[in-house]
């Protein structure tokens, strides 16, 4: 074997070797996933380590909860809004007997178990500030995180296990559904019965109880929708002066501002003297200050969109949360009218079929001289009126609704009447005219 022979193997040998190297390189070596868990937030934490993996997690928490998720990237699971999800009673029962600790069990396609403990940490709810309505129209608020109640929910569930009621036992378990639940607001619910409903906050008076230190007071009637931001009401007070502002809080108050249409929340707003400010919520109101609106189509009837107020309003400034009642569409009515085939004259007057669909809170519709109460009116049902001083050619009829605060919209109703012109050979023309002519005596004999 001569030199350049020897010199070829040596370049292919090369050549092999860096193949292989290559090759042992470029080989996929497969990671498994990576499992953690914060201790502090109580938060699961399973990353992804190889991205061309298709790996599930299967997660236990004490037999009461079984997750299977897909690992594509990162996964993270917090406990507590897992538990949050399963049967609370169930959650609590477990948590008290032993001793608020859970094991946790973690495992992927490609990993074993993983044990964590879970410790649920209990803490104390404390009432919050709430105002007392000693005389004026309005609806007041109840602690909601405080006064949640499920003692009664817990007693059916040890009857239904057949458990043996222990009066501490029960205790515990409330205690920790009440924190299962809590918002983490001072959250104000509403006090049984009815929010009162007026077209005027203009002079109403309030007599409220409340503890909200404070130099100047003032009581600011806050709109549910679009109403200005209690910050803005402070500076401009702030920038006025204070001058109409109450020293005190003990006697009769009036609100500083009109409101708006819905509920209003009424805030007892107290400032300082550096003006720094505070809100108390002392109760709703609704102001009805909203006409009805009519529609006029004939033969039909629309579907309307009513308008939508919020179930609640937050000031995350004051970590404040208030619920509204429910049914403000009321206090927005409408009314679809229309009329069918009719007949008649311009002497007697017209007979006319009206279809009425009426919502809200529309009370009395009147139509010409007619005044309709709509209690008695049946939606899409038949009214059929008399309707006089019409004549052929396009008429106007005008028309009125009413809602239950006295808000009125006046329209009207376009009726065009057609004269029928009768058709007749000239053959027949004495005929006709005769007939036409005994018609007329006998009108004028009705009216001697």
């Amino acid at each position: 074997m001569d030199e350049q022979e020897k010199k070829n193997l040596r370049i292919v040998g090369i050549y092999i070797v860096f193949t292989l190297f290559m090759l042992c390189a470029c080989e996929h070596v497969p990671q498994k996933p990576i499992v953690e868990y914060d201790t502090d937030s109580s938060i699961i934490n399973i990353v992804q380590m190889d991205t061309a993996a298709h790996d599930t997690a299967y997660i236990d928490i004490e037999n009461l909860c079984h997750k299977t998720l897909p690992i594509k990237d990162t996964v993270k699971l917090s406990i507590l809004h897992s538990l949050k999800e399963l049967n609370q009673i169930d959650v609590a029962y477990n948590l008290v007997k032993q001793n608020y600790k859970m094991k946790v069990r973690v495992r992927t396609t490609r990993t074993n178990d993983t044990v964590f403990q879970y410790q649920y940490l209990t803490f104390e709810i404390k009432p919050i500030n709430i105002a007392e309505i000693i005389s004026g129209t309005c609806r007041g608020f109840y602690d909601v995180n405080y006064n949640r109640n499920y003692y009664k929910y817990i007693r059916q569930w040890f009857f239904e296990k057949e458990l043996t009621p222990d009066s501490a036992l029960i205790e515990k378990i409330h205690s920790i559904l009440k924190q299962l639940n809590y918002s983490g607001k001072n959250e104000y619910g509403l006090l049984n019965g009815r929010t009162p409903v007026v077209s005027s906050l203009t002079n109403l008076t309030f007599k409220i109880k409340a503890n909200l230190p404070g130099k100047y007071f003032y009581l600011y009637s806050y709109p549910c929708q679009g109403g200005t931001p209690i910050k803005k009401f402070v500076e401009s007070k702030i920038t006025g002066g204070l001058n109409d502002a109450y020293k005190t809080i003990n006697g009769t108050l009036k609100c500083s501002n009109r409101g708006g249409s819905g509920a209003n929340v009424l805030f007892l707003v107290s400032i300082d003297e550096n003006w720094k400010y505070n809100v108390l919520p002392i109760g709703v109101i609704g102001i009805d200050n909203i006409k009805p609106t009519i529609n006029t189509k004939r033969y039909y009837f629309e579907s309307r969109d009513y308008i939508l107020w919020p179930d609640k309003i937050t000031l995350q400034s004051h970590n404040i949360l208030v619920h509204l009642p429910n049914g403000y569409c009321d206090i927005s009515g409408s009314l679809d009218i229309g009329y069918g085939h009719f007949e008649g004259n311009d002497y007697y007057g017209y007979n006319i079929p009206f279809r009425i669909k009426t919502s809200g809170d529309i009370k009395t519709i009147i139509i010409g001289s007619h005044i309709l109460n709509v209690n008695s009116i049946k939606n899409k049902d038949c009214v059929r009126l008399h309707i006089r001083n019409l004549r052929i050619g396009d008429n106007s009829l005008p028309l009125q609704a009413i809602d239950s605060r006295g808000n009125r919209t006046i329209s009207h109703l376009s009726i065009p009447i057609h004269s029928i012109r009768y058709s007749y050979d000239n053959d027949n023309d004495y005929d006709y005219l005769e007939s036409r002519v005994n018609d007329l005596e006998s009108r004028m004999n009705d009216l001697e």
